[in-house]
């Protein structure tokens, strides 16, 4: 069994696989836009304090060390095909430079953090990830310091095997949330060892991870891709389309799953015709009532003459094994297939060590596309705290798809 190791490796694939994949098609078709992300903290009462920011400076600043070596850059061409040889020798140059493009403060009257990512966008696309993973390990080592790893072993190890029993087939998701990487690492230690049955682990975002344990990486799309299309093609209505089409020509029928809450899924729905269900194998869902999402797809599925059950709904929205087999259950009765992407549950779900009956916080932390192009980038989902953007801008948006939106 592979060693637990305690600190943050000083790997590049200490990264979500999603945002390797959208690079690549950032550098295929905007490799000249420019971008900027802002750090969102949802949770007002979640702060920070003087120790943790410092700690977390030290760690950005060592961003600059990072490089690809051949044994990262020849795991990558035999775990993902999909990465052409171009992209390959894009990343073996790259470099992060985080003191030009990163600027991080503190307020420490009041322990706010603010964070802004500045830069080419295929260039400063891979932070977000790793930023959050550090931000919340800040938080964990210096701030709310009540809890320790007893129990942890076991606690993942009974979510596992619930979830393969009920016949649910997931994967861990859980780097951006994680309380630390040695966390993480534990997960993926028990998780890797439970035997499959009709469900299983189907893999790790956490590309480094997944190598270390032998299992899949798995992760397409995130909302940034939408967002930043709508903004630099300057349309609400039409960016899902032009997104999914713009990826099927850097993907070519491969990583086929489509997001679909970027702007709320009836505009998603709107432009999803038969010619984009027949190349996507799966859509996605990440806010909203899973369950009303599950009829919604399969009805759309219906009434372009597609058969369900060649499909695939992956949830990824604040899931625990007992709302993964709820939802489980609903998809089986429409005839559809499921997966689940499970992080926060996995990875930052503790109990107090002076009181292991009360259960600890779990940070709500988002890195979100600010502007890309010189234009506002916003996300309206269909869970009205998930919101992101200038205000103006979001008005916007809604007003472009009023048909949609009550303003």
């Amino acid at each position: 069994m592979a060693a637990i190791e305690e600190h943050a490796p000083a790997s590049i694939l200490d990264q979500d696989l999603y945002k390797f994949c959208m690079q690549q098609a950032v550098l295929e078709h905007y490799p000249d836009a420019d971008a900027e992300y802002r750090f969102v903290n949802r949770d007002p009462s979640i702060l920070f304090n003087r120790d943790s920011f410092e700690w977390l400076q030290e760690r950005i600043s060592s961003m600059a060390e990072l490089r690809a070596t051949s044994e990262d850059l020849e795991y990558l061409r035999s775990a993902c095909p999909y990465f052409s040889a171009d992209y390959i020798a894009y990343l073996s140059e790259f470099k992060y430079n985080p003191s030009a493009e990163v600027t991080c403060s503190i307020d420490e009257s009041s322990g706010i953090l603010s964070l802004r990512v500045c830069g080419n966008w295929t260039r400063i696309i891979l932070y977000e990830v790793p930023l959050l993973a550090m931000i919340a390990e800040s938080h964990y080592r210096f701030v709310d310091t009540d809890w320790n790893y007893v129990g942890q072993r076991e606690k993942i190890a009974a979510k596992g095997q619930q979830l393969v029993d009920a016949g649910c087939r997931f994967a861990e998701f859980g780097t951006r949330r994680r309380r630390s990487f040695m966390t993480q690492d534990i997960v993926m230690s028990e998780l890797s060892r439970i035997k499959p049955g009709s469900g299983g682990l189907s893999g790790t975002s956490n590309v480094y991870l997944a190598r270390k344990y032998g299992v899949r990486p798995v992760g397409t799309i995130g909302h940034e891709w939408i967002m930043g299309i709508a903004a630099l093609e300057n349309t609400y209505r039409e960016a899902d389309r032009l997104a999914l089409l713009k990826w099927q020509q850097t993907y070519k029928g491969q990583l086929a799953v489509a997001l679909t809450d970027t702007f709320g899924t009836r505009v998603f729905f709107a432009t999803f015709g038969r010619d984009l269900a027949d190349i996507y194998d799966s859509v996605r869902h990440d806010s909203g009532d899973p369950l009303a999402f599950a009829q919604a797809v399969y009805e759309h599925y219906k009434g372009l003459g597609v058969d369900p059950s060649t499909k695939t709904i992956i949830f990824s929205d604040s899931l625990t094994p007992e709302i993964s087999i709820g939802i489980k259950n609903r998809c089986d009765s429409y005839g559809i297939g499921c997966s689940f992407g499970i992080g926060t549950n996995f990875t930052n779900d503790f109990s107090l060590a002076s009181n292991p009956a009360r259960g600890g916080t779990a940070l709500n932390i988002v890195i979100k596309l600010f502007e890309c192009g010189g234009r506002p980038c916003v996300k309206l989902s269909d869970d009205r705290t998930k919101y992101t953007g200038d205000i103006d801008e979001v008005k916007r948006a809604q007003s472009e798809l009023a048909e949609f939106y009550s303003i």
